[in-house]
């Protein structure tokens, strides 16, 4: 079940006004397919607008107003509104600080997820796939630390429970990407919808920030963390040892509505492993000038990596699944990323 590629479709994308949805929409866009997205206000789609002025103009783009994903049927209007081929649902929530975790992180990722899987099997039988964003949280063992010699694939899930995720906002993180997804494949296996499903897992991600940004200090989780590299006010630390450029996550979500392959899958989608040390060197090779004006430590050149060693991650599934689907370097992802704070900073964000 894929895309008849000469005759591209619509796409209702969740969450378009997102860090990694605007770039999703990008591809989208320039590939020909139709694409409907969901904003929690209509105010959050001006930004975007502007962005893809001449889509949204000849009804290529659209928005539908979703508040609440938690909510029942809170997709069913949108999904009634049109014949669509495939949903990709990137809205959930990333954040590690909440009062809350339960019911600011778990109750939205699963009722949100589950919520658009029923929608879309009693009221979208026009759709043939859906992609859903994970997450590494759903696959690494935190438990292991570092763990050397042993590398990542697709088969490894977090043993972390529900219960443990009501703990403290990072545990509520990685419990709500494990168990979302883990409720997406219960939900396949037990009502044998008419679409295939995908569910995509990546890593740190990282790359230029495309969508809204009002100010550069609301730059989300990894474009807070860059920037404050990038201004001398952070000190670079690895939270996790692999990472995959946004632009690449971005087109695996569309490679994965047109490949055969993708059908029922589950893909851990990464560059491979680096050190947050790379960040200065980047910036002491590429920008010297403002690291010696912002005072941006040197770090330790040439020690990447923790002595016992870490561990490391398999893409080869993707590679060979998602046809077109190319890796851009770590260099190439900095220089993007810091060249668009760059310009954010010349336009006063």
């Amino acid at each position: 079940m894929s895309f008849d590629l000469s005759n591209k479709g619509s796409v209702l994308l969740t969450g378009i006004n997102g860090f990694i949805a605007i770039h999703i929409t990008k591809v989208l866009l320039a590939r020909g397919y139709s694409v409907v997205g969901t904003i929690r206000s209509p105010s959050k789609a001006d930004y975007i607008k502007t962005l893809f002025k001449s889509e949204f103009a000849n009804g290529q783009l659209d928005f539908a107003i979703v508040d609440d994903i938690t909510k029942d049927g809170a997709f069913d209007k949108v999904l009634k509104s049109k014949s669509f081929q495939a949903v990709l649902h990137t809205s959930s929530p990333y954040t590690l600080k909440v009062e809350n975790p339960e019911e600011d992180l778990l109750h939205p990722a699963i009722k949100g997820t589950l919520g658009i899987l029923d929608s879309i099997h009693k009221h979208a039988p026009s759709v043939k796939r859906v992609v859903i964003t994970s997450s590494f949280a759903s696959v690494v063992n935190s438990a292991k630390g570092n763990w050397p010699d042993h590398n990542y694939t697709d088969k490894d899930w977090n043993p972390i429970t529900y219960e443990q995720g009501c703990e403290d906002g990072i545990k509520g993180y990685y419990a709500s990407k494990k168990l979302a997804e883990m409720a997406a494949w219960d939900f396949i296996k037990e009502k044998n919808p008419t679409f295939a499903m995908t569910t995509l897992c990546p890593p740190m991600v990282y790359g230029p920030p495309e969508q809204e940004v009002s100010s550069l200090a609301k730059l989300g989780t990894s474009g807070d963390e860059l920037y404050g590299i990038f201004t001398g006010k952070a000190q670079p630390e690895n939270s996790v040892w692999i990472w995959v450029d946004v632009r690449d996550i971005a087109l695996a979500h569309v490679l994965a509505i047109e490949s055969e392959g993708a059908a029922n899958q589950r893909y851990l989608i990464t560059a491979g492993t680096y050190s947050a040390q790379q960040f200065l060197d980047v910036i002491w090779k590429h920008y010297p000038e403002r690291a010696e004006e912002k005072g941006i430590s040197k770090g330790t050149p040439g020690k990447l990596y923790p002595e016992g060693g870490n561990y490391t991650a398999d893409n080869s599934k993707s590679l060979k699944d998602l046809k077109g689907l190319e890796y851009h370097s770590f260099d190439e992802m900095c220089k993007a990323t810091f060249d668009r704070f760059l310009v954010l900073e010349k336009e006063g964000k």
